[in-house]
């Protein structure tokens, strides 16, 4: 998976094709969580996007810093990431997946 200016871009690791764009903000950093559901995209505009890889739609938009968001990394064993920023704090974040129900 790569960030850019405009896209999130998965690759094949054999080939070196691009799989799938996704287009979201302007990406600076990356990761995809456990489970391959979701990505987490830390943009330059201060925020994280969480996008759904299935629909490739973005979930929800996430204030995250002072300053653009230069590193997201996962803490092993938990639901916890981290993220680095321009402001030069480091936050700790927790996530839970949840399941919707079908409202019928």
């Amino acid at each position: 998976m790569s960030t850019s200016h405009n896209a999130v871009k998965f690759w094949n690791p054999s080939t070196g094709s691009c799989l799938r764009t996704i287009y979201s903000g302007y990406g600076l950093c990356g990761l995809i969580l456990p489970r391959n559901k979701y990505v987490l995209v830390g943009t330059k505009g201060r925020t994280i996007e969480i996008i759904d890889i299935g629909s490739g739609t973005c979930i929800d938009l996430v204030e995250a810093h002072g300053g653009s968001v230069w590193s997201i990394a996962t803490i092993p064993d938990r639901d916890d990431f981290v993220t680095g920023s321009e402001d030069h704090e480091v936050k700790f974040w927790e996530y839970q997946y949840t399941q919707q129900l079908d409202q019928r």
